[in-house]
């Protein structure tokens, strides 16, 4: 995963590059942001954000989606905590996961997104 950009262009040496927990904790933002059928290369990669998440979807459904996209996420192994919360009056939602990945390391991850 990239950590930064110089000059606007993609830096493909040096310490610009993340590894470990980091990687792994951009890796599950970047699996929850990606819409079901957004990919180009494969439409059945990404989260089912209108189907399964967001709408009239039941909260049981709409967390196990959420835990299903981090949990087969690169790197992790498992859970160990999540809150998942939809303010529908401010257009907010919120994800709080403790993930563990393959090094036995525990790091948090929080996407705390508006929603247009």
């Amino acid at each position: 995963m990239i950590r930064n950009f110089r000059d606007g262009d993609i830096v493909t040496s040096g310490s610009h590059f993340v590894r470990g927990k980091e990687a792994t904790q951009q890796g599950v933002i970047r699996r929850l942001r990606l819409f079901l059928g957004e990919y180009f290369l494969n439409a059945a990669e990404g989260t089912d954000w209108f189907g399964s998440v967001l709408g009239k979807a039941p909260q049981d459904m709409a967390e196990t989606e959420i835990k299903r996209r981090i949990v087969t996420a690169p790197g992790v192994v498992g859970l160990t905590a999540f809150s998942f919360d939809i303010e529908q009056q401010n257009r907010r939602i919120t994800i709080q996961a403790s993930v563990i990945d393959e090094n036995n390391e525990i790091f948090d991850v929080l996407l705390d997104e508006r929603i247009l």
